[in-house]
Formats: structure tokens, C-alpha cells, sequence
């Protein structure tokens, strides 16, 4: 069973409306042993949240009061059971759509499918060729509220490829924009994903001496560097300044790899070159202190290092399963400095990194970390 099946079993022996969310949470908890300790269990949370809503079977606080942002994602205090009846009762009059619909309409819909799907057959009936607009715009426009279609692409209809954002709701996506800095003419695009290192770097390649080899330095995190790489591309297009390599420096950590696997699926999706890693960073990287973290298992940290090149993805996989991690601020700004050297080329540097003696230097033994 998934998160989202746990939480909706607990949820139905609740007798009162609302439901704290750590009642649901510890129902996940109890029927995967291993979610406890995953570095993804917010996500997983997060997500089971947002499918409960989305079928029908709870709503969520509307206000951020009622909403934790001790950490990435958010989560909900508690949820809200929907009225007696309601989540399952098909409306009593038959519902007419458009024949555009037909294939959403041949499934078993809930009653807030319905709710859901009621006006964007309208907009289709009364505006078929509609100016595609951000989705927002569309959502304002259909429901009265400017988030009600926020977490659509989750939708079930829509993951299973039956309701479409384009051709249904003649909407498009707006993601917050990726921030990136011109910083010299070269065509490529370094990304990282910490403040302290996107600001390190910057000031190295503010300065580097040949400006010519100085590309273009983006800072994204997260789902948020997933939903915002289409953005790059406007960049591109309005400096006139395309790329042909497209670099990633994130954390070494599950979380921070997965990311980048799913950030470079995405890229070449939209037409953009694959995320590579930055190697040069990570060698360096490689050789400072780790800081104590849950194992992750084995099978796990040999998929997410996989996107690493084969030298440096052996030894993140086994530092991940003895329980260690290594974060941007390990290299700090002295050693990023001295990591990259004016007398070599820039890119070749970040893509291979230094001279084979750097490369053949272990990473120290492990200290607590008592931050």
C-alpha cells in the first residue's frame, strides 16, 4: 500500500472532521518501516496530501496557519474530512461534456472529478480554439480561485494521460524562473543548488581573468529547478545566448542526486542538452570531511550515484551506505578557489576537473557533526 492509501484507511476510522496530520503520517509511518528514516519522507508526505485532496477524501488547510514550513515541502497540521457522502457519490443528474472528454469520461469519476471536470467541458464547449494562458489565469477563470489548479499535473486523470493541461484546460505551466546570471559569453550553464556555493562561485567567475571562457551561473533547488529549466530557455533566446553544455552542482545526498537525474530527464525533454555533473566540483568535494547521515540502502545509493561518472559514483554509493553524507559548505570558499585554476580552461576544469593528482585523493575519516 502507499502513503496515500495508509493515510485514507486511518483517515476513515476518524469520527471528527478535522484530523491532525501527524495521525496520518504516523499511519504511513507504521506501514512502511522504511519511511521513518527516508531523506525523502517529507516529499512523501507532501505528495499523500495532495493525492487524499485531490481524490476527494480530505481537504486541506487554506491559510498558513495551518501549514508546517518547518522544512521542504510543507505539510499540513491537519486535514479536513470532506461532508458525509461526498466523496464518493456520483452526482444524481447525468453529467454532459464534450466529446473532447469522452476518454476522461469512460472512467469511474468521484464526485469531485466532477466538480472538476464540469468547467473545463464548458470552456471547451463555448471556447475550443481559447488563447492558451498561464494556468493560473485558467484556474481564476473556471473555479475563482487562482490555485485550485496548482497541483493539476498530479491529478490522477492527468497522470494517466486522459485530461491534458494544453488541449483540456488551454493552459500552460508558469514556474517561478530559474535564477541565472550572464556572467561571460561562453555557451554553458553551471547550476547549483546551495546559496553559499552559488555565491562562492560567483565571485570566482566574476573575476576570472579570461572572459571569454565565463558562461552563464544558475542557482535552483529541488522540484523548483525541475519545474523552472523550461525558463532557461527564454533566457537564452532573449540574450541571444544559447548553450550546448548544461553543468549541475547539487549536495551528495539522495536527495540532491535523485534530483538531478529527474532535472536532467526534464532538460532534454524540453529540447535542452542533459545535466551533467559538475566532476571537477565533486572530485573536490570527495576529498573534505562527510557529516554523519542515516544509511541510505544499497540499491538506492547505487541508482541515485549512478548519474555520476563511474570513478566518482563507487565512491559516493558506498559513502551514502555507511551513513555519510557530503554537503556543499564541506568545500568552502578557499579550497573552491583553489579547486579552479586561471591557467587551465574553465569548462574542461568543471567537466574533468584538475590535474590527476587531486584526483587520486581520498576523502578524510568522518567526524561528528554537532551542528
Amino acid at each position: 500500500m502507499t502513503a496515500a492509501a495508509h493515510m485514507a484507511a486511518c483517515l476513515a476510522q476518524h469520527a471528527r472532521q478535522r484530523v491532525d496530520f501527524d495521525a496520518l503520517a504516523g499511519a504511513a509511518e507504521a506501514g512502511d518501516s522504511s519511511l521513518p528514516a527516508s531523506p525523502r519522507r517529507r516529499r512523501i508526505l507532501a505528495d499523500a496530501a495532495h493525492s487524499l485532496e485531490q481524490r476527494g477524501l480530505a481537504m486541506l488547510p487554506k491559510g498558513k496557519s495551518g501549514w508546517d514550513y518547518s522544512a521542504h515541502p510543507p505539510l499540513p497540521r491537519w486535514v479536513q474530512r470532506p461532508p458525509a457522502g461526498n466523496t464518493r457519490r456520483r452526482p444524481s443528474d447525468p453529467q454532459v461534456y464534450v466529446a473532447q472528454l469522452d476518454p476522461v469520461t469512460s472512467q469511474r469519476l468521484s464526485a469531485a472529478d466532477h466538480t472538476l471536470l464540469g468547467p473545463i467541458s464548458t470552456l471547451l464547449r463555448d471556447q475550443p480554439d481559447a488563447e492558451i494562458v498561464p494556468l493560473a489565469d485558467r484556474s481564476y477563470q473556471l473555479y475563482g480561485d487562482e490555485k485550485r489548479l496548482k497541483n493539476i499535473e498530479r491529478h490522477h486523470l492527468v497522470t494517466k494521460g486522459l485530461l491534458d493541461v494544453t488541449t483540456h484546460l488551454r493552459a500552460r505551466p508558469t514556474p517561478a524562473p530559474l535564477a541565472m546570471y550572464e556572467l561571460g559569453p561562453a555557451p554553458w550553464l553551471l547550476i547549483v543548488e546551495n546559496t553559499a556555493a552559488f555565491t562562492s562561485l560567483r565571485d570566482i567567475l566574476g573575476t576570472w581573468p579570461d572572459r571569454s571562457q565565463v558562461g552563464w551561473l544558475g542557482f535552483g533547488e529541488g522540484d523548483h529547478l525541475i519545474a523552472s529549466l523550461p525558463t532557461a530557455l527564454t533566457s537564452f533566446r532573449e540574450r541571444d545566448h544559447p548553450v550546448d553544455t548544461l553543468l549541475l552542482y547539487a549536495d551528495l545526498d539522495l536527495e540532491g542526486l535523485h534530483c538531478a537525474q529527474k532535472a536532467s530527464a526534464r532538460a532534454t525533454a524540453i529540447g535542452l542538452p542533459p545535466l551533467l555533473p559538475a566532476t571537477g566540483l565533486y572530485q573536490a568535494l570527495l576529498t573534505r570531511k562527510p557529516r554523519p547521515h542515516p544509511p541510505a540502502p544499497v540499491d538506492q545509493a547505487a541508482a541515485a550515484a549512478a548519474w555520476l561518472p563511474p570513478h566518482l559514483a563507487r565512491t559516493a554509493a558506498q559513502m551514502l551506505t555507511d551513513g555519510l553524507v557530503l554537503r556543499h559548505e564541506a568545500l568552502p570558499l578557499p579550497e573552491l578557489r583553489a579547486t579552479l585554476t586561471p591557467h587551465a580552461p574553465l569548462l574542461a576544469q568543471l567537466l574533468d576537473g584538475g590535474p590527476p593528482e587531486r584526483r587520486t585523493r581520498r576523502p578524510p575519516p568522518a567526524q561528528e557533526d554537532h551542528r
